[in-house]
C-alpha cells in the first residue's frame, strides 16, 4: 500500500484541535475533482489521523491527514486585565505602527497594504476603547494631588468618547474581526522577537515549534511513508518554515505547501525569517516548495519564495465579497478552494501516472 502522510499547520484561530482537520479534511472531499476521495472509516486508524482513499487505476494509494495543533499556547492579550492591555497595546503601536519599514512596497502589494491599513485602524480603536476603560477606572481622593489631573483627563477621554467617533469606531468593530486581529498583532510580535506567552516560561516560539515536531515525529513512529507533504496556512507558514528550515532530514521526500502566508511582510520586521525561508528553499529532502496565496485575499503576502526549479509562487483564484476580504473570510476559504486542492493533490496525481506508465509497460509483449 503507498500511504503518504499531510500535515496541517493551521493558522492562528480560537477553535477546538480537530475544528480545522476536519474543515481541512472536508474541503479536500469535496474540491478534490480530478482525484477523487474516499474517507476509510476502520477502527485501526490511530487517533487524529484522517484516512483518505485516492481513486487511481495504478497502484491504490492513501493519504492520512494529521493537525499540528499549536493555539493553545497562545496568550490572548484582549482577555487580560486593563493595565496589561494598556501596557502591552502601547508596545504592539510601537513595534507595528513607529516601524515604517514594513509599509515599503505599498504599490506591489496595494491589496495586502489596504488590507494592513484597516488592520491598523482596528487596532487603535480597540486601543482606544482600552485607554477610556482605564481612565474611567480611575478614582483618586479629593486630597489626591493628581485629583485635577485625572478629572481632566476624564473630560478629555468624554470627548474621545463622543458619538462621532463611536459611530466609526462601531462600523469598522461590526465589519472586521478586531478582537482576533489584536490577538494576533499580538502574538506576531511575540514569536518574532521570542517572547514568552507568560513571566517563567520559554519563548512561545520554541514551544509551538517543539510541539509541531512532537507531532511529526510521533506520526512517523506510527506509520511508515512514502512521502510528507506539509500545508502550512496563513501564521501556519511561519511555523512551518521555522521548523523545516532546521529540522534534519527525515527519510522520506517532503514537500512544503504555504497558503495565505504571511511571511514576506513579517520578514520585513525580522530578518531572521527571511533567512529561515533562503534554508528551507536548500533542503536536500525538499522536492517542491509550492507558496500559494490569491489576490482576494487582503491578508496575505506569500512567502517570497526563492527563485529555484523546485520552489515556485502560484496565485489563484477566489472569489469574495467586499464584507468578505475586510473580515478575513476569503483567508480562511484555501481549503476548499479548486486550485489550492489541485496543487495539493498534484504530486499524488504525478506518481499515480507514473505507476500507471509503468504497469502498462511491464503487460505489454516483448
Amino acid at each position: 500500500m503507498n500511504r503518504s502522510l499531510i500535515l496541517l499547520v493551521p493558522g492562528l484561530t480560537r477553535v477546538t484541535s480537530t475544528a480545522q482537520l476536519s474543515e481541512f479534511t472536508e474541503g479536500l472531499i469535496a474540491a478534490s475533482e480530478r482525484m477523487p476521495l474516499t474517507p476509510i472509516a476502520d477502527p485501526s486508524i490511530p487517533p487524529g489521523v484522517h484516512r483518505l482513499r485516492v481513486a487511481s487505476s495504478g497502484q491504490p494509494q492513501e493519504l492520512d491527514l494529521v493537525e499540528a495543533y499549536w493555539n493553545d499556547l497562545v496568550p490572548s492579550i484582549t482577555q487580560q486585565t486593563l493595565k496589561t492591555r494598556l501596557a502591552r497595546g502601547f508596545s504592539l503601536i510601537w513595534f507595528w505602527l513607529a516601524n515604517l519599514h514594513i509599509w515599503k512596497g505599498v504599490l506591489r502589494r496595494k491589496y495586502l497594504t489596504f488590507g494592513l491599513t484597516l488592520s491598523a485602524l482596528a487596532f487603535i480603536v480597540w486601543y482606544l476603547g482600552t485607554i477610556i476603560l482605564f481612565v474611567e477606572a480611575i478614582e483618586p481622593a479629593t486630597d489626591n494631588p493628581f485629583f485635577f489631573l485625572v478629572e481632566k483627563l476624564k473630560r478629555s477621554v468624554e470627548y474621545i468618547g463622543g458619538w462621532r467617533i463611536w459611530a466609526v469606531a462601531t462600523a469598522i468593530v461590526a465589519l472586521m474581526p478586531v478582537s482576533l486581529l489584536v490577538d494576533i498583532s499580538d502574538f506576531c510580535k511575540r514569536y518574532l522577537t521570542n517572547e514568552p506567552a507568560a513571566r517563567g516560561k520559554p519563548a512561545v516560539r520554541f514551544e509551538i515549534i517543539r510541539r509541531v515536531r512532537e507531532q511529526l515525529e510521533s506520526s512517523l513512529a506510527q506509520e511508515k511513508y512514502q512521502s510528507v507533504t506539509i500545508v502550512g496556512h496563513s501564521f501556519g507558514s511561519v511555523v512551518t518554515v521555522d521548523l523545516f528550515a532546521d529540522l534534519p532530514p527525515i527519510g522520506v521526500p517532503v514537500r512544503i505547501l504555504t497558503m495565505g502566508s504571511l511571511i514576506e511582510v513579517l520578514g520585513k520586521q525580522a530578518p531572521w525569517l527571511q533567512n529561515e525561508v533562503l534554508e528551507l528553499s536548500q533542503r536536500k529532502d525538499l522536492i517542491e516548495w509550492i507558496d500559494i496565496k490569491s489576490h482576494s485575499d487582503w491578508f496575505a503576502s506569500g512567502s517570497a519564495v526563492p527563485d529555484a526549479h523546485h520552489c515556485y509562487e502560484r496565485i489563484i483564484g477566489s472569489y469574495g465579497t467586499f464584507p468578505d476580504k475586510l473580515a478575513a473570510r476569503v483567508h480562511s476559504r484555501y481549503f476548499d478552494n479548486q486550485e489550492a486542492v489541485r496543487l495539493l493533490l498534484s504530486y499524488y496525481e504525478r506518481q499515480n501516472s507514473i505507476v500507471s506508465h509503468s504497469e502498462k509497460i511491464a503487460i505489454e509483449p516483448a
